[in-house]
């Protein structure tokens, strides 16, 4: 029987914000996108705030262990750092914590459907 592959893709880390936004918040939740741990494409988890911004244009996730509030996953997905180099996933720290497959379709279908409109 064969060992099951190690995705990446839904897994939540832990970085600082000034890897990828001016700003310097520790501890801050990410997911990523992709399974390239030489280049991979994440995404913020930010607090749900009923009404604001990141309520209209994210996408609400269920509640994890490692994400105890209701959160919204960022539409905008980052792909280099502040310097212009490929994040990896070495330089994050790892949780325990993976976004289930209906959280991960919801987020993948609304990066498709950005896509088409920018084509």
């Amino acid at each position: 029987m064969s060992r099951r592959k190690r995705y990446i893709k839904g897994r939540v880390y832990l970085i600082n914000d000034c890897l990828i936004v001016k700003h310097n918040k520790a501890n801050s939740r990410v997911v990523a996108v992709n399974n390239d741990k030489n280049n991979v494409h994440i995404r913020r988890i930010t607090k749900y705030q009923n009404g604001g911004l990141n309520a209209r244009k994210g996408i609400v996730i269920e509640i994890y262990s490692d994400i105890p509030v209701l959160s919204v996953v960022e539409s905008k997905t980052f792909r280099k750092t502040l310097k212009g180099k490929n994040i990896e996933e070495k330089r994050m720290r790892k949780t325990k914590t993976r976004l289930n497959k209906w959280d991960m379709n919801k987020i993948i279908k609304k990066m498709r459907v950005a896509n088409q409109s920018l084509s």
